[in-house]
């Protein structure tokens, strides 16, 4: 769950930076009553003036002139998932591009984040596809590479393709475990790709974050504190097989993860199990999907059966 948010209009990050000297730092600063914008050069200018608030379209906005800028966030509001869903976050964003005395109500925190934001290159040097394909010229594999970014548009976009792509994105997005008996209250989900029910039918497919390996078997959401109702924000991306089977399968496994580690007891508890089946008729099954928990592990040749096929095995 969030702990804090805050919010950028990139469109005035845009246009201002590009009016400005090179290796500019731009300051925001966000109060309870209004936002601000605020600038602070690096260079001898110390004086310091605001930033007139614009807004365009994007027809009207150019990046041939956008500089390198450095952006300082210092002001975040906290989010408390039981008094702040997601909608209202949402109208909350949009009060804050207009004088509004709806922030007021908002607990503001002190932080500081700062953003170094240039323009790309027109042919950025050791370049990654979002497929983690290299892109030649790419003459030496230890340096730090450049990853490109994968576009879902709102709109369908049409053009050739290129290359074999074919992907999947899985979004956990809540869990209710409110009238569950136990003490699971910090939990994580961990996320595979099954071709089998064997433990090692877990299949490499899953991109790694920044730091890890280019694919993984598994993949975890953060660790919801004190929760037994979590909403999670994470997002698992599968590199599906050109070939797909009655069998393979998606496995959640919750886990309860202690603060503290006890003598001969793992920091994982497993405290639920539930599994999403790849195939329905021969046709891919995406969409959104309710699916009931488990209290123990699922049972022989499970992924050919819906989740909620038996449920007195449920809770």
């Amino acid at each position: 769950m969030p702990f804090a948010w805050t919010a950028i209009h990139l469109m005035n990050i845009v246009n201002s930076a590009g009016s400005l000297e090179r290796d500019t730092e731009l300051e925001l600063s966000l109060s309870e009553r209004k936002g601000s914008w605020s600038e602070r050069r690096n260079s001898s200018i110390m004086g310091r003036r605001s930033l007139e608030r614009t807004t365009c379209g994007d027809e009207s906005c150019s990046l041939t002139g956008f500089r390198p800028a450095t952006l300082t966030i210092t002001n975040f509001f906290k989010q408390e998932g039981d008094r702040l869903s997601d909608e209202d976050l949402y109208k909350f964003l949009a009060d804050m591009r207009r004088p509004s005395s709806v922030l007021r109500r908002l607990r503001p925190i002190t932080a500081q984040l700062k953003l170094d934001i240039s323009p790309a290159p027109e042919n950025p040097h050791y370049c990654l596809t979002p497929d983690l394909q290299q892109v030649k010229p790419y003459p030496d594999s230890r340096v730090r590479p450049t990853r490109e970014i994968l576009e879902i548009p709102a709109r369908d976009v049409y053009v050739p393709n290129t290359t074999y792509r074919n992907l999947l994105y899985v979004n956990p997005q809540s869990l209710n475990f409110a009238n569950r008996q136990g003490s699971a209250r910090n939990i994580t989900v961990k996320v595979q790709f099954m071709n089998g029910e064997d433990p090692n039918n877990a299949m490499p497919v899953i991109f790694g974050k920044s730091s890890c390996a280019d694919f993984a078997k598994e993949a975890y959401t953060s660790v919801v504190y004190h929760n037994r109702s979590p909403d999670f924000y994470d997002e698992v991306k599968i590199k599906l097989p050109a070939s797909l089977s009655d069998h393979h399968h998606i496995l959640f496994t919750f886990y309860h993860v202690s603060c503290q580690q006890k003598q001969n007891t793992p920091l994982e508890t497993p405290v639920g199990y539930t599994w999403i089946p790849m195939l329905q008729n021969g046709r891919l099954r995406t969409g959104h999907f309710c699916l009931p928990v488990s209290l123990e592990k699922p049972p022989q040749s499970y992924s050919v059966l819906s989740p909620d096929v038996r449920e007195y095995f449920w809770n």
